[in-house]
């Protein structure tokens, strides 16, 4: 699962720019969509790539791989929703990505608790 790890760093690294061009030109318009890449983008697959590669054991189930899924493509979906939201007000991208995060979430959950206590 290094694709979560990396999925979080490109995250990182384009919500940094994304900072720093707001900082440079003094406008916070895109705040939100700088808030949703660096905590759901970077914060939260970073998290599950840590989790991933502390507790080997929970690889082995077939939800792992659609765990990854889901929140790489609701973190992505997230994003996109939040430009939308901040630029036109339109709310439902952003609602689905909020969505398949908790999805992505739940799946984690069960994968720690199911598989983690193994390699404990």
């Amino acid at each position: 699962m290094n694709g979560v790890l990396k999925c979080g760093e490109e995250c990182a690294v384009v919500g940094m720019l994304l900072g720093l061009y707001m900082g440079m030109a003094a406008d916070t318009k895109l705040l939100t969509v700088h808030v949703a890449m660096m905590l759901s983008g970077f914060v939260t697959l970073a998290l599950y790539g840590v989790l991933f590669r502390l507790w080997p054991a929970m690889k082995k189930s077939p939800l792992a791989l659609a765990q990854f899924w889901i929140s790489a493509v609701g973190v992505a979906v997230l994003i996109v929703g939040s430009y939308f939201l901040v630029t036109s007000g339109s709310i439902p991208l952003a609602a689905i990505g909020s969505l398949a995060m908790i999805v992505g979430a739940a799946l984690m959950a069960w994968l720690f608790i199911a598989q983690g206590r193994e390699a404990m």
